[in-house]
């Protein structure tokens, strides 16, 4: 395993939530100085190391000092989480001055998550930070273990403003660490500071080749930019200069942003860049007040962009009750079975952990069955009015229109709840994420038996397909399509594009069709004459398949199984799968479809 591929076995890293006020039950919950840096994910094995940013650019090169010292960390298997800085003459940490350039970036670490073959994820934080403390004692030049504050969450902060730092970081002391933003750890600003989406610029009135002012923008619950005001001061002459040159190449005709001003000087430009901002307060037509150009951030998604609300306590503890009332939870949606709105709302539940971290952050479309599964269903992919607005959305830009589509992300077990309150029975998800919309983390082969032929059809072209991949030293993951079919997954390495995934894969299906008699790639039913179709079509741009774990809307509530390669033999029975025997199946066997993200693959040429 490289170092990259035990990285990815961590991903994503856990995130905090914004909270109004710190916790100040000590013996509940410690507390660290916020860092003003690039969030850094580590991982050595034997000397050699990689690096990567919370949406995984590669940050080697970028920061070359911290990436040589990682290497130097005394474990032969280590993954660290951390943020790079740079520090001023006060040793407090300047986000100005990393986007600079300088020279004098350090990499401060604040959680272990992985030591010699061991995960420690599942461990409490208390433990994680003792054998990170251990593990740093004498630390390479250039790394840091991050600072820590006695005393209630108050006088944390407290302390924090006076040396001029962004704020605080609260961590409940028996937390786990999850790949998701968790209210484990809450985030306490002493300084207020936002990311925003570049959305125009005003010239300068001193230089024509110069900006004057950004106008800045964040995505609001609806899925649109909406206009947050403009920012003028924080910049160098340098800065306002490349800033034009770079942004002239971005204009668009129109204001792409809601309530964005009349201004006959504007110039407006495609939301593609992010600026990190620091400002006083948000004014009640929701405008920054007295903002300051602190840098651009190159580590975070423009869909990502929010407007930052703090957690009140109050509001903590509303968000531990559930979001999502069930209305007619006796409704019955599998007749012949019994099973109820209610079932399914538990079923989610109870696969919630597995069921998140392969949705994590994925477009998905989704199959209504309002009425029970002997009642048409409906399809829906653009969510529209009747999604709650502490859902998360992903915005997906059509091939076909300049129109953009509004999906729905899972992100929390409330969001999977809301799934059943909407009678959602079975869930599609993209192979890509909304950070990198155009790079999928997969292909697929779909082998879809013939029809009027068994599920034996499809476990006989798995056998080809697990051979072939053996040959070309590819990993494959197969899954149960919850019906008849077996998906074949094969993990892919950053940097693909749906186009690529879709060339091979169809290429490689053509190949196999060419020799193998009982299969074809012929889409239209008629001209199958009996044979599998081996499906490569699924790998283009929007594509969705089946995820894992979904219910299917058939008797017997059978779901999209992860399998291991030793199950596909001729006794498989793809209906033994299902809504009652899912949670105790995961209790056994784990989660088969996390390999999905482990042992990522770079192509084969294919002759």
């Amino acid at each position: 395993m490289t170092p990259k591929q035990l990285l990815r076995k961590m991903f994503p890293p856990m995130l905090a939530t914004l909270s109004a006020e710190a916790p100040g039950d000590v013996a509940e919950w410690a507390f660290e100085l916020k860092y003003d840096g690039f969030r850094a994910v580590g991982a050595v094995i034997d000397g050699e190391a990689a690096m990567l940013s919370r949406n995984e650019l590669d940050l080697a090169g970028r920061f070359p000092r911290s990436f040589e010292a990682l290497k130097k960390l005394r474990a032969s298997e280590v993954v660290v989480d951390g943020e790079i800085v740079v520090l001023d003459e006060r040793g407090t940490p300047r986000f100005q001055l990393l986007q600079q350039g300088s020279g004098r970036a350090e990499l401060i670490l604040f959680d272990l998550l992985w030591l010699d073959g061991r995960d420690l994820r599942r461990l409490p934080y208390e433990e994680r930070r003792a054998l990170l403390a251990t593990l740093l004692k004498r630390p390479p030049a250039g790394v840091s273990l991050s600072r820590t504050l006695e005393g209630r969450g108050d006088d944390a902060l407290k302390e924090a403003a006076a040396d001029g730092w962004e704020g605080i970081i609260a961590k409940r002391r028996r937390s786990i660490y999850e790949s998701r933003r968790s209210k484990e750890w809450l985030k306490v600003k002493a300084i207020s500071q936002q990311e925003l989406v570049i959305v125009g610029w005003q010239p300068s009135s001193a230089s024509e080749r110069q900006i004057g002012s950004l106008h800045l923008g964040y995505f609001g619950d609806d899925g649109e930019l909406h206009y947050a005001g403009k920012v003028g001061t924080g910049f160098s002459a340098k800065l306002r200069t490349e800033l034009r040159e770079t942004l002239g190449k971005d204009e668009v005709p129109k204001a792409m942003v809601k309530g964005a001003p009349r201004l006959k000087t504007a110039h407006w430009v495609r939301p593609r860049l992010i600026a990190q901002v620091s400002f006083t307060e948000w004014t009640s037509d929701m405008r920054l007040r007295h903002p300051s150009f602190l840098g651009l951030r190159e580590d975070k998604a423009v869909n990502e962009v929010i407007r930052e609300v703090p957690r009140t306590a109050a509001a903590s503890k509303e968000a531990t009750t559930p979001r999502v009332k069930l209305t007619n939870p006796e409704r019955l949606l599998y007749p012949r079975d019994g099973f109820t709105k209610r079932h399914v709302t538990s079923y989610y539940e109870a696969v919630a952990e597995p069921m998140m971290r392969a949705l994590a952050d994925r477009p998905l479309a989704l199959e209504h069955w309002n009425q029970g599964i002997d009642k048409p269903a409906w399809f829906q992919q653009n969510i529209g009015r009747e999604g709650a607005a502490w859902l998360k959305y992903i915005q997906t830009p059509t091939r076909t229109s300049r129109r953009t589509v509004r999906h729905l992300a899972v992100d929390s077990v409330d969001s999977l709840r809301w799934l059943a309150q909407m009678s959602v029975l079975t869930i599609h998800m993209w192979s890509a994420r909304g950070v990198s919309l155009e790079e999928p983390d997969w292909l697929i082969f779909d082998l879809d038996p013939a029809k009027g032929k068994g599920f034996e059809q499809a476990i006989e072209a798995a056998g080809v397909i697990r051979r072939l991949l053996e040959d070309l030293e590819l990993p494959g993951v197969p899954k149960t399509s919850g019906k008849r079919g077996i998906h074949v997954l094969v993990p892919l390495a950053a940097g693909y594009t749906h186009d690529q995934a879709a060339d091979f894969a169809c290429s490689v299906a053509a190949a196999v069709a060419a020799k193998v008699p009982g299969m074809t790639v012929e889409r239209a039913l008629a001209k199958r004459r009996g044979r599998l179709y081996l499906d490569c079509m699924q790998n283009g741009y929007g594509k969705t398949i089946v995820a894992p774990y979904s219910l299917r809307a058939i008797d017997g509530a059978p779901v999209s199984a992860p399998l291991r390669w030793s199950e596909i033999t001729k006794t498989l029975d793809p209906m033994k799968f299902t809504m009652r025997t899912m949670p105790d199946r995961l209790a056994k066997v784990g989660d088969l479809f996390a390999t999905v993200f482990e042992n990522r693959a770079r192509l084969p040429q294919v002759r």
